[in-house]
């Protein structure tokens, strides 16, 4: 029998979903069309050579998660790395497929007893609702459930919080070193001034690191955070909704008024009918 200690560990809910090994075509789109349509824009002006600056990559890349490692835990950063890739995958949390699945344990429990939940217990695949129906079995009162089930959901809240404040600080990063290098080549430039043919290409050459900052920040770093924080919402709403479900299946309530309780967190498209 699982126990509802379990419900103190830090949980990841994001796993719980269905895994999808797949990717999510919107957001890759999105990346490849606005890539893609950067670099016709660039080719079409002439002189692409110039915009391949590995000095540039060094001082804006290098710079943005350097300054990263030192604001932030290095096994915090680290831990970045699988996030940012179940970014570019698709979201398969579909809240209506946990309410027919609460509203079948909510039946068997008001008809069998106890000993359903035990048997089910083992056969739930969403951690949340695992705990849920753990504390039920091990003889949790109401008000201990709903408190712990609370609890996880605010530190599911700060975990991702925490992840999505490394992103943001690297989204501001970027272009502030990208700036930086343009004054690195702008001192460069001034120290050969004497000969004015020259001004021309250092100067573009000096654009390039915030042309590179501005990119990075914009189109990467930025909308992948904006997407992680949909990300948590979603699945804030999907557990505030299991939570429900739990509850009703404690107080051994309809499956009708579960299913209507459930119902009132989603949106119209996302309901059971």
């Amino acid at each position: 029998m699982a126990t509802a200690a379990k419900a103190s560990q830090g949980i990841d809910f994001g796993s719980d979903a269905e895994s999808d090994s797949g990717l999510d075509t919107g957001t890759l789109l999105g990346v490849v069309a606005g890539v893609g349509l950067i670099v016709i824009a660039v080719i079409r002006g002439g002189d692409s050579d110039i915009f391949m600056n590995l000095n540039a990559v060094l001082i804006v890349l290098g710079g943005m998660v350097s300054t990263s490692f030192i604001a932030f835990q290095s096994s915090k950063i680290l831990e970045m790395v699988p996030v940012v890739i179940n970014a570019f995958r698709p979201d398969v949390m579909k809240p209506v497929e946990y309410i027919d699945q609460i509203m079948s344990l909510s039946s068997k429990y008001r008809s069998g007893g106890m000993k359903v939940l035990e048997n089910a217990e083992s056969k739930i695949e969403n951690r949340f609702l695992k705990n849920g129906i753990a504390m039920i079995v091990d003889g949790y009162n109401g008000r201990e459930i709903y408190a712990v089930l609370d609890h996880e959901i605010n530190s599911l809240m700060e975990r991702h919080n925490a992840g999505q404040k490394i992103l943001r600080f690297a989204g501001i990063q970027a272009p502030v070193f990208g700036m930086a290098g343009t004054l690195i080549g702008l001192i460069q430039m001034l120290m050969h001034i004497d000969n004015p043919s020259t001004i021309g290409p250092a100067l573009a050459t000096a654009l390039i690191t915030t042309f590179y900052g501005l990119i990075l920040a914009n189109l990467i770093v930025t909308p992948i955070t904006a997407k992680l924080a949909m990300r948590t919402e979603s699945e804030v709403k999907l557990i505030k909704t299991i939570r429900f479900g739990v509850m009703g299946i404690f107080e051994k309530s309809n499956p009708a008024k579960i299913q209507k309780n459930m119902n009132a967190l989603l949106a119209p498209e996302e309901r059971k009918d």
